[in-house]
């Protein structure tokens, strides 16, 4: 058997490693003990993987029942060859329960009993039930009756009287000898998930299609469905919590001499089995993994109207995706566990592209001369034949697999009653406060108390509802938001709406820098530009030195109405950064390695031009990162077409006055304009003359609106 599953295996790695198939184990840890696998069913190739990923990840052995109809020809004999047996052999409950008992392999049993292609699953008159052509009706009981049953048979192992265990096991056509009887049978809900769901040609199968000519047949659907998922889904197994059979035979157990009376056993787990298969299945189904497609779906269906507007449709996803992360117990695929405001910021966000583009295909929604939608309802819950709906209506398939989670539906509904502008406006809050815990996660690290509104490393956000205009504005390398406060308030009394961030690392602790990377200052960056832009009808950007760095990479990648950069280095005085930095960066990683202490950890910035807010010391580390943001802008500033104004101190001893040159020459911007400034220091929003410096931005601003 061992023997079988290691080449069964080895099968299975060679088309995942050519396929590109991503299929990920989660969940509980499985019980030291035989095991009969409960799972739902949506594809033939479960039946392969299943066992695959059991023996790949836990080393365990296990088999399973197949459809009668794929006992034929090679793949029968392959079938049976790797211990799969048909669900039509007359034998199948007592191998079952036999391989249990004496714990030589655990099972793996579908109780839907079919691959439920609509994933219409209900919860009618106490029982889970399925619906389609194959079968309509609640999910088959047997695996609860044959774990039962096992379990019955290891208490009568445990309290040999052998001869009433072998007249048990006789009439299940179980061999009562080798019957181990210090182990437990348990029961382990597995929750299989894909994501995406994207029927379409592909190379296979349009060279199979060329061979056999099936296009119009059931074979085709499921290839053009099931080789989709192995090349370009991701397959979740979820591993629930085992249950434990104990607390369903107890009170048959309450006198000892029931559980040896046929009778009474079978009319006791014939009343169980329902309950038993219901808990195993409620646990099978909430723990299905949760994905953008079932919250775009869901996001869609709730909408109080038939015209989408796709701005709408996002901000409105966004809070059901935030809303989804305050539930617990649930699966939620990693890309719902983390901040999901780039599908507000990015314009070509491809989860939500790729749904508009599936729900367009299938005519569920039209696109109109202004861009927006309209929804065809009808369409979506149109019944199509069970074996096609997977490729005809894939949108229905997925919201039958969420819509019976009712907590989660009631959200959405609840959701769906905000106007697109009191979602614009919460959302604004939400990304607000998430700023803000970044930094009170991060100051409580190197501070017994908690941070201030007015402390020098709290992000500045000057918000009045009436101003239709924002700006985004970033501090520099290690400094911190205070160093933007005169700016800010300047603007804002102009009636200009202002967001200063904190870049992580920044105004709490210079060890801080040690642990954050040039990703997480952009993540920073867009994470206040969308909040921004959820209240504004215009957002301008910019920022001070690195801050103008980051302003320029987020120009290059997203619509803005304008960029400020001020003072900002693509070539510095301090050649330590462009050349010695990653020389001694890579020499103290080497000495890391080694267990050694580097050369120079920390850089001395006790001169600082302004002590109250920048850091007086920096580690190496950061501005190696430092350094990775000049030069992804050297890069990437080709790329900025929106109006610039660049602002530079000619003898600014940090920043060379050519850096500012360079990044006028290399803007793809027509509207673009440099500001030379005599000025000595390299802090100019704090130096003398910082009023024309304001004034500069403020009519830049005005004049762009």
């Amino acid at each position: 058997m061992r023997l079988t599953l290691k080449f069964s295996s080895f099968l299975i790695y060679l088309i995942r490693k050519f396929s590109g198939a991503n299929i990920t184990v989660s969940g509980e840890n499985i019980p030291d003990s035989p095991v009969l696998f409960v799972a739902n069913h949506f594809t033939r190739f479960e039946t392969f993987v299943v066992p695959h990923m059991l023996y790949e990840t836990y080393g365990r052995t296990s088999r399973s029942l197949a459809d009668d109809g794929v006992f034929v020809g090679l793949l029968g004999k392959y079938m049976r060859w790797v211990g799969t047996i048909s669900n039509k052999n007359k034998a199948r409950d007592c191998i079952i329960i036999e391989d249990l008992l004496k714990g030589r392999s655990d099972w793996v049993i579908y109780p839907e009993g079919y691959m439920v292609k609509n994933k219409k699953i209900t919860f009618d008159k106490g029982e889970f039930c399925t619906h389609s052509p194959e079968y309509e009706g609640p999910v088959h009981t047997g695996a609860a009756v044959m774990a039962l049953k096992a379990r019955m048979a290891q208490y009568r192992a445990k309290y040999h009287r052998k001869d009433e265990l072998k007249r048990f096991c006789s009439s299940m056509g179980v061999d009562s000898t080798g019957i181990d009887n210090t182990l437990e049978v348990k029961m382990v809900p597995i929750s299989i998930t894909y994501y995406p769901i994207r029927p379409g040609k592909n190379r296979f199968l349009t060279w199979i299609d060329s061979k056999v000519h099936q296009r119009n047949t059931r074979l085709f659907e499921e290839l053009e469905i099931e080789v989709n998922l192995l090349m370009d889904a991701h397959m979740n197994l979820r591993f629930g919590k085992a249950i434990e059979l104990d607390s369903y035979v107890d009170e048959l157990l309450k006198n000892r001499d029931d559980m040896y009376d046929e009778e009474k056993v079978n009319y006791f787990i014939d009343k169980q089995r329902k309950k038993l298969t219901n808990r195993a299945m409620q646990r099978v189904y909430s723990q299905m993994q949760i994905h953008f497609d079932h919250i775009f779906i869901l996001s869609l269906v709730t909408m109080p109207t038939v015209k989408v507007c796709p701005s709408y449709l996002k901000t409105l996803i966004y809070k059901n995706g935030r809303s989804l992360r305050n539930f617990e117990d649930y699966n939620l695929h990693e890309e719902l566990q983390k901040e999901l405001f780039k599908l507000i910021l990015d314009e070509n966000y491809e989860p939500f592209v790729s749904a508009i583009e599936l729900a367009t295909k299938q005519h569920i929604l039209y696109q109109d001369s202004d861009g927006e939608y309209l929804f065809d309802r009808s369409l979506l819950e149109k019944a199509y034949p069970f074996h096609k709906v997977r490729v005809k209506n894939t949108l229905q398939v997925i919201l039958n697999e969420i819509k019976w989670q009712k907590p989660i539906v009631k959200m959405a509904k609840e959701n769906s009653l905000y106007s697109e502008k009191e979602l614009r406006e919460d959302n604004f809050e939400h990304l607000k406060k998430s700023d803000w815990g970044y930094y009170e996660t991060e100051y409580r690290l190197y501070h017994e108390d908690t941070p201030a509104k007015e402390d020098k490393g709290a992000p500045i956000v000057l918000y009045d509802d009436k101003n239709e205009t924002g700006l985004v504005f970033s501090h520099g390398y290690m400094a911190a938001p205070k160093e933007i406060r005169t700016l800010a308030e300047y603007l804002f009394a102009k009636g200009i709406n202002v967001y200063v961030p904190r870049l992580r690392g920044h105004g709490t602790d210079p060890q801080a820098l040690k642990n954050v990377s040039a990703k997480d200052w952009e993540t920073d960056f867009e994470r206040a530009f969308t909040a921004m832009r959820q209240v504004c009808t215009k957002v301008f950007i910019g920022g001070f030195s690195t801050g103008g760095l980051l302003a320029l990479l987020h120009a290059a990648q997203y619509k803005v109405d304008g960029v400020i950069v001020i003072n900002s280095a693509l070539k510095l005085h301090d050649l330590r950064v462009s050349y010695v930095v990653p020389t001694l960066q890579f020499f103290n990683e080497m000495v890391g390695y080694l267990h050694a202490k580097g050369i120079m950890e920390w850089i001395d910035n006790s001169h600082t031009e302004q002590p109250a807010v920048n850091y007086h010391r920096h580690p190496l580390s950061s501005v190696a990162q430092l350094e990775k943001v000049m030069s992804k802008v050297e890069l990437t500033v080709k790329n900025v077409t929106a109006p610039i104004l660049i602002i530079q101190g000619d003898n600014d001893p940090t920043v060379k006055a050519e850096s500012a040159q360079l990044i006028y020459n290399n803007v793809g911007s027509k509207d673009k304009k440099l500001l030379l400034l005599p000025r000595n220091r390299h802090s100019i929003l704090a130096d003398k003359g910082h009023d024309e410096v304001f004034a500069s931005i403020e009519r830049f601003i005005q004049n762009h609106l």
